[in-house]
């Protein structure tokens, strides 16, 4: 249990006090056998002198609390309207703490209180006191989100001195609390007073949810989270449910539950910014543009930037509601709306339309950085590239501390193809600003026109960042690699240690010694790369098998990858890696089973369709040929400008379709499907094939042009090109 501890250490002041009354209640009991407890002076005076005692001593008092009474004030992050929500908590487990369990004491006349009734009153007093001075001085890392829920209500104080508590009336006092004092004694000075209703969000109820949150009780977090946040003052409760909604629920979900806390309490105006965020998330664009005018009403400049972060829709229908949407709101100069307007105007080929609302926005902020870069790009879309980078270097001169402008600047200028004016430009940007991201650009731009010199300089200087010493030492080794400095290329690479970096360094390492036919010292390489870092032991692993293969120990490189493969069974390269090393004739059964296993996982892979359709367009089966086929012409089928689309898939695709038409005699489709692709991007299979069908129409000028250029493109002899050509 969470206040064990607590509880424990007040074990040995709760017996002395025990110890104490007992000895009191013995004494009364004796007097209660002598005389009538009606007549007897002594006992009213003993009872009277207890009754005095619990009113001097601060500890006589009950102290009993659930209850939340004051606002949460939102934190504004900047000069106008955005809110910031908490973070989740990562905290204790407590899987006793039971909100419907609280305990209330029913306290008699002061008069009438026997020795045993004030010693529970007592033991009560402790252990409240121990869980509310244990849950402001426990680690701030583990009650943090508690903590920053009821730290604020908790500081209701209310002066007046406690009243004498009157027989069957709760008695609801509590200390008060600050976060950052790591204990509180309790003293009667210190005494706040909470009310104690139905009305106000249940402090237990809150630290409950958050122990259910800890063990991954989802669900019943969030009920009870959302339930204390419907009742009176509950605005803190209601932002860590919220929190806790966007991280947990659909946006749907989350903007259902806002908006109808916001409609409970329209005062608070955050809650529309909330409302407003989630309604665009959850593409309700009838709901944003309602909440947009209210919010507008409010504050016609309130700054909406918060509100449009990571919401821009994905799909032009989407973005047309939204532009409709934004566009039928009240006149307005809003500039972060105005700004979104011009955004969804630009990528809808309306860059004129654009232009107008993003240069209203820039008449109330002209010097917003982000609203200049804007402009920029519509301004690509409708002036020269001379007039756009004049418009750029006037601003970047104007504002000429701001260094998103130089950035954008010396981006454009490389875009444009100007390098050496990019890197002057760099340079100077790097005196000015003396910024990590600059001096790594400017070091890139120098490896780029080969002044190595500059390059080792900047890139010098940036190892002794610690955040960018790993990428220095990166472009340290290839700047060295460029300068043939093989050594000094090895000696940075190795230093590279950075997991998002690593795995690029050890294979550009492992290329350079094989550069220099160190393929043992590759391999070492890479044995020592894979115990260092054994997420990327697949890829190493996959690097190796490569090399042995390399070196004609295919069979080593299967066993290699198959070891791999049971360490790291789900892993999809090391099982492709494993297919692409088995021969389609040998290892058919095998291989056939691996690729329909990558397919059962992605289906869409055009990797793995490809390699399917190969081996069994090569088993020869009329049947397996026809599938192969298929799977040849779905992956033709993939767009250009597809992410999926692979230029050498698409070749092969087009060699299994042209082969097919090659052993059906058909030359002249062949002719088609092959010459224009071996034009442009020539392979040695391609060529093969293509040199078949000019035999089968007799162009002997062709042939013979044909057969000189794969010999001198591909280095192929006499011996090996009549070998190639006669396996097809």
């Amino acid at each position: 249990m969470l206040f064990s501890r607590k509880f424990d250490s007040s074990k040995a002041l709760a017996q002395r006090v025990e110890n104490r009354f007992r000895g009191a209640q013995a004494r009364l009991h004796n007097a209660v056998k002598s005389k009538s407890t009606k007549t007897n002076p002594a006992l009213n005076s003993t009872a009277a002198k207890h009754s005095k005692a619990a009113k001097r001593s601060p500890s006589g008092r009950t102290r009993l609390f659930n209850g939340l009474s004051q606002p949460f004030f939102v934190k504004r992050t900047s000069n106008t309207s955005s809110y910031d929500i908490g973070q989740p908590l990562n905290g204790p487990q407590n899987d006793r703490l039971n909100p419907t369990k609280t305990s209330y004491a029913v306290l008699p006349a002061a008069n009438s209180l026997s020795a045993r009734q004030r010693f529970l009153r007592l033991c009560i007093l402790l252990s409240l006191a121990s869980m509310a001075t244990f849950s402001v001085s426990a680690n701030a890392s583990v009650l943090d989100p508690i903590r920053r829920v009821f730290s604020p209500i908790i500081n209701i104080i209310d002066r007046k001195p406690p009243s004498e508590p009157r027989a069957g009336k709760l008695v609801t006092e509590q200390p008060a609390l600050d976060p950052d004092i790591s204990s509180h004694p309790i003293e009667q000075d210190s005494n706040t007073r909470l009310s104690l209703t139905k009305d106000r969000p249940s402090l237990l109820n809150v630290m409950n949810a958050e122990f259910l949150l800890s063990r991954g009780e989802i669900d019943q977090a969030l009920a009870l989270y959302k339930q204390e946040s419907f009742k009176q003052d509950a605005t803190s409760v209601f932002e860590r449910a919220l929190e806790l909604s966007l991280l947990y629920e659909t946006p749907r979900e989350s903007l259902d539950f806002a908006l109808k806390w916001q409609q409970q309490n329209p005062e608070h105006i955050p809650a529309l910014f909330y409302v407003a965020h989630l309604a665009l998330k959850a593409s309700d664009y009838e709901l944003t543009g309602k909440v947009l005018s209210e919010i507008l009403s409010y504050d016609s400049q309130a700054d909406l930037s918060e509100i449009l972060i990571g919401i821009y829709p994905n799909n032009e229908a989407d973005q047309r509601r939204l532009l409709e949407t934004l566009l039928r709101l009240p006149k307005h100069n809003n500039p972060s709306l105005l700004v979104m307007q011009a955004g969804l105007m630009s990528h809808l080929g309306q860059p004129d339309i654009a232009l107008v609302s993003v240069n209203r926005a820039l008449k109330s902020q002209p010097n917003n950085a982000p609203f200049i870069v804007l402009k920029a790009d519509i301004l690509k879309q409708l002036e020269p590239d001379r007039k756009v980078l004049k418009f750029v270097s006037s601003e970047r001169k104007r504002l000429k501390n701001n260094k998103t402008l130089y950035l954008y600047e010396i981006r454009y200028l490389l875009e444009l193809g100007q390098t050496q004016e990019a890197w002057d430009l760099l340079l100077v940007a790097h005196d000015l600003f003396h910024d990590e991201e600059v001096t790594l650009l400017a070091a890139l731009v120098s490896i780029d026109i080969e002044a190595y010199t500059k390059a080792d300089e900047l890139l010098s200087e940036l190892a002794s960042s610690p955040a960018y010493i790993d990428q220095a030492y990166y472009y340290l080794g290839i700047s060295a690699e460029r300068q043939h400095k093989y050594e000094r290329a090895e000696r940075f690479l190795s230093k590279v240690m950075q997991e998002n970096l690593v795995l690029k360094a050890r294979q550009k390492l492992v290329s350079i010694q094989l550069l220099q036919g160190h393929a043992d010292q590759a391999l070492a390489t890479l044995q020592q790369f894979s115990h260092q870092f054994d997420v990327y032991a697949p890829e190493s692993a996959i690097m190796q098998a490569d090399i042995l293969r390399q070196q004609g120990k295919l069979p080593e490189a299967q066993q290699l990858l198959a070891d791999a493969n049971a360490r790291a069974p789900d892993d999809t390269k090391l099982l492709f890696a494993r297919a692409q090393l088995l021969d389609n004739e040998k290892d058919t059964a095998l291989k056939h089973e691996l690729l329909d296993h990558l397919l059962l996982i992605n289906p869409e892979n055009p990797d793995y369709i490809l390699a399917l359709a190969v081996l069994l367009f090569e088993q020869g089966d009329e049947t397996e040929v026809a599938k192969s086929l298929t799977l040849a012409q779905s992956i033709l089928e993939i767009p250009f400008d597809s992410p999926m689309f692979k230029q050498n898939n698409y070749l092969a695709a087009l060699n299994i379709l042209a082969a097919d038409a090659l052993s059906k005699q058909q030359y002249q489709a062949v002719v088609e499907y092959l010459e224009g692709p071996y034009d442009i991007s020539p392979t040695l299979d391609s060529g093969i094939i293509l040199l078949r069908a000019y035999q089968g129409l007799d162009e002997q000028d062709k042939v013979l042009s044909l057969f000189n250029d794969i010999q001198q493109r591909f280095a192929v002899g006499q011996q090996d090109l009549s070998d190639r050509l006669q396996s097809y």
